[in-house]
Formats: C-alpha cells, sequence, structure tokens
C-alpha cells in the first residue's frame, strides 16, 4: 500500500499497538513518516476520538490494519 502524509486511513481490523487497542473503523490522518533502517514507521492522528491522540505504528501494521479512505467519505 502506497501510504502518503495527509492521507485518511481507516482500521478495517482491531490492532494492538503498544498495549493500546485502536478499534475497528477508528480513522487516522497520516502526519508524518518517519525513516528508519530497518522500516518506515507512520505517525498517526486518530481522528474518530473524543480528542485527537497521536500514534507511531510500523508501516507493515498500517498496511496490514488499514485502507485508505476516498476524500470527501
Amino acid at each position: 500500500m502506497d501510504i502518503k502524509v495527509g492521507q485518511l486511513l481507516e482500521f478495517v481490523d482491531p490492532v494492538n499497538v503498544d498495549g493500546r487497542v485502536v478499534a475497528r473503523g477508528t480513522r487516522a490522518r497520516v502526519g508524518h513518516i518517519l525513516t528508519e533502517v530497518m522500516e518506515p514507521r507512520l505517525t498517526l492522528v486518530l481522528t474518530s476520538t473524543d480528542k485527537p491522540e497521536t500514534l507511531v505504528v510500523p508501516h507493515h501494521v498500517a498496511g496490514i490494519h488499514c485502507r485508505i479512505v476516498p476524500e470527501g467519505s
């Protein structure tokens, strides 16, 4: 999956990230892509929570557990 800064993602199934469970249907905007030696990590801003929160996930987690939400949806 080609993930870019600014895209809106939606978790299609629940995932545990550093002891925090992100529920299915949670939406997040990609805020930053951190280039690392082994694998990029994404800074996501969770937008479908009471107050916006940030979460850093490995690229493969977003690639497996998220879908890109088309603009305007």
